[in-house]
């Protein structure tokens, strides 16, 4: 069966984190399993979406990624919002599925419920939450709000995600609270992380 795509939501890998507590390693390239992380992202992201932005200020590591499109934050030294921003800049469609490159047990059915649910609420964002918890990274952002965060970013001094949800419209898709909802969400920071990955 062909699989459902969605030509109108780009994918975004955020690569431009400098990995301090994992002594410089490239996440991205970490491998749990058969495939890297960054791999194990594209290998689906061309089943479902319209192409696969790879965010991040170290491109030289990817040359070897021909299915991904390289761009550098436009915005510099802000985190994870200024590869947020290059990516609404620089994508074709008119929405983008984020997606950090230290997230080894992504799942499918997951990440195509959350598309769906985005696409029903019509809303500019969409935050999975597993009771207080949220993960903005595993999100989808409409286009539409690149003016408001540019301005944002211009007149903030806080770079965190979430001081930008209070000028968006912003639907938080709470998931069941089990093992595996926050497996999916499990991601690698430190070598303890990596070590933890490694066992499930």
């Amino acid at each position: 069966m062909k699989e459902k795509n969605y030509p109108k939501i780009s994918c975004a890998v955020l690569a431009g984190g400098k990995s301090k507590r994992l002594n410089g390693a490239n996440k991205a390239l970490l491998q749990i399993g058969e495939k890297s992380n960054l791999e194990k992202i594209i290998s689906f992201a061309k089943k479902y979406f319209s192409e696969t932005l790879l965010i991040t200020n170290d491109s030289k590591h990817y040359e070897f990624y021909k299915e991904v499109k390289i761009f550098e934050d436009l915005i510099k030294n802000i985190g994870p919002l200024g590869g947020i921003h290059s990516a609404l800049k620089n994508a074709e469609a008119n929405s983008v599925f984020f997606f950090p490159c230290d997230m080894p047990f992504l799942k499918e059915e997951l990440i195509k419920k959350e598309i769906d649910i985005y696409i029903e609420k019509n809303c500019e964002v969409i935050i999975p939450r597993i009771g207080e918890f949220i993960e903005p990274l595993h999100s989808i952002f409409s286009k539409n709000l690149l003016t408001k965060l540019e301005e944002h970013i211009k007149i903030t001094d806080n770079y965190a995600i979430r001081s930008f949800f209070d000028k968006a419209d912003v639907f938080y898709w709470d998931i069941e609270d089990s093992i595996e909802s926050r497996k999916s969400f499990f991601n690698i920071n430190t070598h303890h992380d990596l070590n933890e990955a490694k066992k499930k």
